[in-house]
């Protein structure tokens, strides 16, 4: 693929006109930065679904870079075949895995996670794999090694991710190529659609009404297509939103409770920690969460 033409900085610069006002510039809209990162690598097909086996499902943004091996990613509903040079941004309450993983191959892909409080400027990159152009590699270069060199309290990483982001909203798109087979029927993404389009939790008797099936009928394709039951699924959507109310907004705890549909503080903290290993008060301040003793079972002589 050809690169761009790079323009020296000395050219530009002889191209830039005299101010007619010295004193009025031009002002940036609203910023809002990335929060909460974390880069990390896979090196071989068999990690790719690590840790757990399945559909991954968060409230986090998830960049991927497929540096050197392509495997297809299911998204949803969507199976979208990623080639070596290709990128994919999975946004929040999005399922996805890994396709074709049957033998063990080496690949290089880079993973950047993150949570951000507005993702509507993201939009246009949903579903759609992006070319890794020199720019996108540069800005990715500068973001894992200031990730790995600077201190956690350090605001460049966020910076510099914000960049690769605004990079990637002009960019086009990787070339389309032939259309993947569907994973499924597409309930679970409508499923999903429909739980975050109301402002309380959606109940199962309404998702079997709006889509016009009976609970029995809609409970029975919900775990035969996703492998877990609804009632769970909802319960994990309600902890995952808890998740980014708690990362992204300064509403009191109980307040976060009360928007994801739990009746008392105190069963929204043992469902948190039971599910996150730590309360979400401690969620919240960052702290790392509670190794968890291992069952009798599991207890092994020294």
């Amino acid at each position: 693929m050809p690169q761009p033409v790079r323009t020296s900085l000395e050219a530009i610069a002889a191209t830039l006109p005299q101010p007619s006002n010295p004193l009025l510039g031009r002002r940036p809209g609203p910023l809002v930065l990335p929060d909460n990162i974390i880069c990390f690598q896979r090196r071989s097909t068999r990690e790719l679904n690590h840790p757990r086996r399945g559909r991954a499902l968060h409230h986090r943004f998830v960049l991927i870079l497929a540096l050197r091996g392509g495997v297809p990613v299911c998204v949803d509903d969507r199976v979208i075949p990623l080639d070596p040079g290709e990128g994919l941004l999975v946004f929040p309450f999005q399922f996805h895995h890994y396709l074709a993983l049957e033998d063990d191959r080496a690949l290089h892909w880079a993973f950047i996670t993150f949570d951000l409080a507005d993702a509507q400027g993201l939009a246009a990159l949903q579903y759609q794999p992006f070319t890794i152009t020199r720019e996108v590699r540069d800005y990715a270069r500068q973001l894992i090694s200031a990730y790995q060199e600077e201190g956690r309290t350090s605001e460049l990483p966020a910076l510099l991710l914000a960049l690769l982001l605004a990079h990637l909203r002009r960019q086009e798109h990787a070339p389309q190529r032939q259309p993947a087979p569907d994973a499924n029927p597409g309930l679970v993404t409508q499923v999903n659609q429909l739980a975050h389009r109301v402002d309380a939790p959606i109940t199962i008797k309404e998702l079997a009404r709006t889509l016009g099936i009976s609970q029995s009928h809609l409970r029975a394709r919900f775990q035969a297509s996703c492998g877990v039951s609804l009632g769970r699924h909802l319960r994990r959507l309600r902890l995952e939103r808890a998740c980014g109310l708690l990362r992204l907004t300064p509403d009191r705890i109980t307040e976060v409770a009360a928007k994801c549909g739990f009746t008392s503080i105190y069963t929204f903290s043992r469902a948190f920690s039971a599910a996150y290993g730590r309360s979400p008060m401690d969620y919240r301040r960052g702290t790392r969460p509670r190794p968890t003793r291992p069952k009798p079972a599991d207890r092994r002589p020294a």
